[in-house]
């Protein structure tokens, strides 16, 4: 057997031989770019080296010298020659992994070199480890780079050797600067390994290590520590760790303070900048007093020495709009140099946009002159179209956003007349109609609020010459709205000149003639106004819209040749066929329809007569348009179009709600039936347009036509006009179930709820109906009506309602199947009223007592049923003991219930409920007594069973009453003195 130390050997001169067999292999393998596992292999071989020092090492140091040399050559020379393309897929993974396995040659050249090093007394010389350690940091560089931190850091410990001999001191001075500098990069190298390793800790303790040895760095190595410092602080300050930004970033500056700045590359000079800067920023960050004031300073300095840059004046705003109360005065002083100094591109444009933004958050008096500054200094000058009109959109935006600005429109006007003057081209169309549709919403609001004058201001903005480009139709629609404007102030004069400056075409338009067939009307010009009204009824050929609105005007002004002669021309279309489409009974009706409405209120109330002749305006209308469904031509049906169908609809329906409370009852229900009528038509046609808004009218017209005819039969003398208008009422209150179902799934809210609180009103009416008309059977139905939608609130009236059809029904002699049925229903109004919170004690006790007086005679297990109930809420409500059974004539009576199998659950406390309501003492008398004579019923009639029942059941009952047990001790006492022996 072979000693272990020849083992050792042997096995070291394997590993030895297989290494440099790989190593030899590598160029050749590099030349393969298919082959995918060279990375891998080195990493693999890295793991196991450096060599350890032994005499076959000796024997090979120089092989591995050459060999290593070798390999560092020709991967800094693939890494030089490598060339950066586009690539996708299969050719960006294959650079990556080519890429990757030179990172890591570099990391296993150096450590061949390394192992041949280990192997000679040149070890441990200062001008070997210089050269060494070169590489060492060369190689760990490019691994870190490539996040090989494996890697870098197996190389970096293998550096830390000669960090060690290089630390000690040598003879020759300048070797001595030269390995501190090697030895600051080296620890510059190590902190940046653990920066990204994402270990700050190890990087303070390096960064002390470096502090030590900074007093020789050179202006090259002084901007690479500072680089390297300011990438760590800026690495913190993206993550919101502010206070160590802070820290690394005064280092990097405390590190470029200790060089001259001269002897520093111009480079120096944007780093140093960028330093302050997020220095500044972190500051900021904090949001602390403190910090703002270093924050402060910092951009103080920055002014001083580089007052020329954008960046400090940008940094200047984001400090002022840090602090709480932004000081408006300095934020347009800094913007108003920006806008003075900075060189206007693209970039520079949106940033002084931004923060013009960001001004007129807080003072848009000073945002409007900021963009006045940069419109008259800048941007007149600079020629660029685009960045004028947004700049003017802006400055509209503002003004039109802001009703608390003074003196809009002269600035505006101001404004635009400048910018003509010095462009002398107006705004492109994009740009006009962004402007104008702003403007517009001024005049929107100002007309909305009756400013008439106001809103004409704003019109006479909106045809600026600036907006040349707005088009022919807009600018006739503004035009138009300064004519409104003026007939509103009964300014006919201007609404004349506005109307002269229009184009041909503008002119005539048949809603400018109509404009100006009312100023010629109101302003008693008669020729002019008729010839306006030529113009109307030329272009009304196919929508008479504007033509009726001529015979409404006319009729308004109380001039009546004007109106006879805008009806003769309507006539004269009609009898000469060149009118399609016009349906003359409904255009009079309608025109009379709207007379009759202006006469409907004389001196404040309602004219019956008027409105008498309204409603039979609507159901000729009504009529006429049925006749017209009925024929068999499609043509004729369309005569009375959908249009027409909605207004008559909905005008009936406004007048009917609208006077609802003031009308005769017997014109409510004409209304709501023409309503109702014409929405039936235009269902048949399948042309609702709102198929929502009119399934909700329908529901509303059922709703108040039931109510109505109820209050009519209720009203009413005669037996048979009684009869027939709850027939009526009955119709219609199918019909609001039916709607109702419909249309109910698509509200929500308040509004589901409103209509369940109707459907519930209304089963009750029908109710009513169902009961004057005698229709026992349908009683069932509705009563399963009641049930279909929750509403606790209506539960009184409906048990109201039903004690009076029970009342009824005993009345009627009809059959005791009825009088079950209805006694169900109030039984089940009782149970639900039991599980709301806060039940009316006295209302709940009233309708029990009711239900067990009249069930007596019916069904025992109804009464049963009620005192259990009247037992469980006195139990729950009251919360105390009943008082315990004394007395002889007590304990006899008990026993002898026991003796017959009867367990009284007396004495027995419920489960506490203070504060609660408690069950009407009377009530509670008056059910026990009621309970104790119904069992001597039972016992003079000799059905022992059921008296013995109906006395326990009384003595349950009196238990609960707050009277330490009288009445019940008197009730056991009555019934122990009945004699049972001769039964």
């Amino acid at each position: 057997m072979a000693p272990p130390q020849s083992t050792a050997q042997t096995e070291r001169e394997r590993k030895l031989k297989t290494l440099l067999v790989f190593a030899s292999s590598i160029s050749q393998r590099l030349a393969n770019a298919n082959d995918e596992s060279l990375a891998n292999d080195l990493q693999t071989h890295i793991r196991g080296l450096p060599l350890q020092p032994s005499t076959a090492g000796i024997a090979k140091q120089n092989e591995l010298n050459e060999v290593g040399t070798d390999l560092w050559n020709r991967s800094t020379r693939l890494l030089r020659d490598e060339v950066i393309v586009e690539a996708d897929g299969k050719a960006k993974e294959e650079m990556t992994r080519r890429n990757r396995a030179l990172c890591l040659l570099r990391a296993f050249s150096f450590l061949l070199l390394d192992s041949a090093g280990g192997h000679t007394a040149k070890r441990h010389k200062r001008s070997s480890c210089i050269r060494l350690m070169k590489i060492a940091l060369k190689a760990a560089k490019v691994c870190i780079d490539d996040m090989e931190f494996a890697s870098a850091t197996k190389v970096l410990e293998r550096a830390a050797d000669y960090q060690d001999i290089l630390s000690k001191e040598g003879e020759s001075g300048e070797m001595t600067a030269q390995a501190n500098l090697m030895r600051v990069e080296y620890f510059a190298v190590r902190t940046t390994l653990a920066w990204r390793q994402e270990r700050l800790d190890t990087a303070e303790h390096l960064f002390a290590k470096c502090k030590q040895i900074t007093r020789v760095l050179t202006p090259n190595a002084t901007e690479k520590l500072t680089d390297l410092f300011f990438e760590i602080g800026r690495d913190a300050l993206m993550k919101h760790n502010y206070e160590t930004a802070i820290r690394w970033l005064e280092r990097a500056q405390d590190v470029l303070g200790e060089q001259d700045l001269e002897l520093l590359s111009p480079e120096n000079s944007e780093l140093r900048l960028s330093v302050m800067q997020s220095i500044a920023q972190a500051y900021m960050k904090q949001k602390t007093p403190e910090a703002q004031d270093k924050a402060s300073q910092m951009v103080k300095l920055m002014e001083t020495d580089f007052g020329d840059k954008m960046v400090v004046p940008l940094l200047k705003l984001e400090l002022l709009s840090h602090a709480e109360t932004i000081d408006t005065v300095e934020f347009y002083g800094v913007l108003l140099r920006m806008i003075r100094t900075v060189v206007l591109n693209n970039t520079n444009f949106r940033t002084i946009i931004h923060h013009i933004h960001k001004l007129k958050d807080h003072n848009n008096v000073t945002a409007c002159k900021a963009l006045d500054d940069l419109i008259g200094i800048r941007l007149l000058r600079e020629e660029n179209q685009t960045w004028l009109e947004k700049a003017i959109i802006i400055r509209v935006w503002i003004c039109t956003s802001n009703t608390y600005l003074e003196n809009v429109l002269e600035q505006l006007q101001q404004l635009f007349d400048i910018v003509m003057q010095s462009s002398k081209t107006s705004l492109d169309a994009p740009a006009t109609h962004a402007a104008q549709t702003l403007l517009w919403k001024r005049v929107e609001i100002a007309s909305g609020q009756e400013q008439y004058t106001t809103a004409e201001a704003w019109c006479q903005i909106c045809l600026h010459p600036i907006f040349e480009k707005a088009g022919v139709q807009n600018k006739a629609k503004v035009a138009r709205r300064i004519i409104q404007c003026a007939l509103s102030r009964h300014d006919y004069t201007t609404a004349r000149e506005a109307h002269s400056k229009m184009s041909d075409s503008g002119k005539d338009e048949p809603v400018t003639r109509y404009l100006m067939y009312k100023v010629g009307l109101q302003s008693a010009d008669t020729d002019f106004a008729a010839e306006c009204l030529k113009f109307v009824c030329r272009r009304s050929s196919k929508d008479t819209t504007l033509l009726h609105a001529c015979v409404m005007e006319a009729q308004k002004a109380g001039d009546k040749r004007q109106a006879i002669l805008a009806l003769e021309r309507v006539l004269d279309m009609y009898d000469s066929g060149t009118s399609t489409g016009i349906n003359l009974p409904a255009l009079l009706r309608r025109c009379i329809a709207r007379l009759l409405q202006s006469e409907l209120l004389r001196n404040g109330s309602l004219d019956l007569g008027v409105m008498s002749q309204l409603c039979a305006v609507f159901e000729g209308a009504c009529s006429h348009a049925k006749k017209l469904q009925t024929r068999s031509s499609t043509l004729d049906r369309q005569i009375f179009t959908t249009p027409e169908l909605e207004w008559f609809s909905k005008n009936a329906y406004n007048l009917s709600l609208k006077f609802c409370t003031e009308m005769r009852p017997e014109n409510l229900v004409r209304l709501l039936n023409i309503c109702i009528e014409f929405i039936k038509i235009l269902k048949e046609r399948g042309q609702l347009s709102t198929q929502g808004d009119f399934c909700l009218r329908l529901v509303f017209c059922a709703f108040l036509a039931a109510c109505t005819y109820t209050i009519l039969a209720r009203a009413e003398d005669d037996i048979e006009k009684c009869l027939q208008y709850y027939r009526e009422a009955r119709k219609h209150s199918k019909e609001f179930r039916l709607a109702a179902a419909e249309g109910i799934e698509r509200l929500s809210g308040s509004a589901q709820a409103d209509i369940i609180s109707k459907h519930f009103q209304i089963v009750k009416l029908e109710l009513e109906a169902v009961l004057k008309l005698s229709k026992w059977e349908e009683l069932d139905d509705l009563f399963d009506q009641c049930w279909k939608y929750k509403s606790s609130d209506h539960y009184e009236t409906l048990a109201d309602l039903v004690l009076v059809i029970h009342s009824c029904v005993v009345k009627a002699g009809l059959d005791s199947k009825y009088q079950k049925k209805i006694l169900s229903v109030l039984q089940k109004i009782i149970s639900l009223t039991c599980q709301q919170p806060g039940s009316e004690m006295t209302r709940l006790s009233h309708w029990i007592r009711c239900l067990f007086n009249l069930s007596l005679e019916l069904d025992d297990e109804v009464c049963f049923q009620c005192i259990e109930q009247v037992t469980h809420i006195a139990a729950k409500k009251q919360g105390v003991c009943p008082s315990p059974i004394v007395g002889p004539a007590c304990e006899k009576a008990r026993s002898r219930l026991l003796t017959h199998g009867y367990i009284l659950m007396l004495n027995t406390c419920p489960p506490s409920a203070s504060g609660l309501d408690q069950y009407p003492r009377t009530e509670l008398e008056w059910l026990a007594t009621t309970t104790f004579n119904r069992s001597i019923d039972y016992y003079m009639q000799e059905d022992d069973a059921k008296c013995k029942i109906w006395a326990e059941k009384s003595f349950i009952i009196a238990q609960w009453l707050e009277d330490d047990g009288a009445l019940r001790n008197l009730l056991m006492e009555k019934y122990a003195s009945l004699n049972w022996d001769d039964k």
